[in-house]
């Protein structure tokens, strides 16, 4: 087993916005055959379809299909209005933001990402707590 980060004695605070910023930043986005499925057929898209239409690639090293988004104009996913076209369905990778491992390794990544994603350590925001957190840093596939 992957030995997890450090994380802070009482968790981290989050609350996310709904604001779509996470989803502009420039990287790619990861996805599994089942999430792949599951992305293509709430929109109404075979596979095939869904992987023309948004240029998915397979990422042979990752083990993994790939969505690249670093073109400067976020995640081709999101509508007009910035919210996600899969919500329902979108991937773990997504799912887990900001709780991905590089985020958790200490305080340098958490508060560069702050001056784009206003819910971290938002006073409003859940606390969530080092357990939970642990929880799911096992089950993040990362970015």
């Amino acid at each position: 087993m992957a030995k997890l980060p450090v994380l802070e004695e009482e968790g981290r605070r989050f609350g996310c916005t709904q604001c779509g910023n996470c989803c502009v930043q420039p990287g790619y986005v990861f996805f599994g055959l089942e999430e792949l499925k599951g992305m293509a057929t709430h929109l109404g898209l075979s596979v095939i379809r869904f992987k023309q239409r948004y240029n998915v690639s397979w990422e042979a090293a990752e083990r993994r299909y790939a969505i690249d988004a670093t073109d400067g104009n976020g995640c081709p996913l999101l509508t007009e209005d910035r919210r996600c076209s899969v919500h329902e369905k979108k991937p773990v990778q997504c799912q887990t933001f900001p709780f991905w491992s590089e985020m958790m390794e200490g305080r340098a990544v958490w508060d560069e990402a702050k001056k784009f994603c206003p819910g971290l350590d938002a006073p409003k925001g859940r606390l969530y707590p080092m357990a939970e957190l642990a929880e799911i840093l096992r089950g993040d596939r990362g970015t």
